[in-house]
């Protein structure tokens, strides 16, 4: 399939709170099989489709982030979601990927990066000028992604606790 089938194959359109359960379920599937070798199998066992619901469907009843839908036939195949800069030492002009995540099934079909051009166009569109992102050092795979999509390495760093695992993340950035 080429991407340009693809981009005609897709909608995209923005999540409403009857799409919660789905978001969720992608959500807890995609850190399942993105995170396997980085954090451990019983912690990742443990993620809950219900409490991310939860999660999902309050975010989408508050409006922020934004939510983004890909799908196909009806099929979501996945999200994203962004906003402004939630980093200290952005400026009003910086938004940002808070999380994007495609079902397992359908990664390197394309919609992933159909996804970001989406979010980026609508924060351009918005008078946002850069766009960052934060990825876990040890996701090689999506670092290689968003390299491969323009984003660059700022130098920026934090060390977050999850799962009982102390992880490094890393911030990468793009103007818009």
């Amino acid at each position: 399939m080429t991407a340009n089938y693809l981009r005609t194959a897709l909608t995209f359109r923005l999540a409403l709170a009857d799409d919660a359960a789905e978001i969720a379920r992608i959500h807890v599937k995609a850190w399942q099989a993105a995170y396997r070798s980085i954090f451990p199998a019983a912690y990742l066992d443990s993620l809950s489709v219900p409490k991310r619901q939860a999660l999902w469907t309050q975010l989408i009843a508050r409006g922020m982030p934004r939510v983004m839908l890909a799908q196909r036939d009806d099929v979501m195949l996945g999200w994203i979601a962004w906003g402004a800069s939630r980093d200290y030492d952005s400026s009003q002009t910086d938004a940002e990927i808070e999380a994007i995540y495609i079902d397992p099934p359908h990664w390197r079909e394309g919609a992933g990066r159909m996804l970001i051009d989406e979010a980026i166009n609508a924060a351009a569109s918005e008078g946002y000028r850069q766009m960052t992102l934060w990825a876990l050092e040890e996701n090689v795979r999506g670092l290689r992604f968003y390299k491969a999509l323009g984003f660059a390495l700022d130098g920026v760093f934090r060390t977050e606790r999850v799962g009982g695992c102390e992880v490094c993340e890393t911030r990468l950035r793009m103007a818009i």
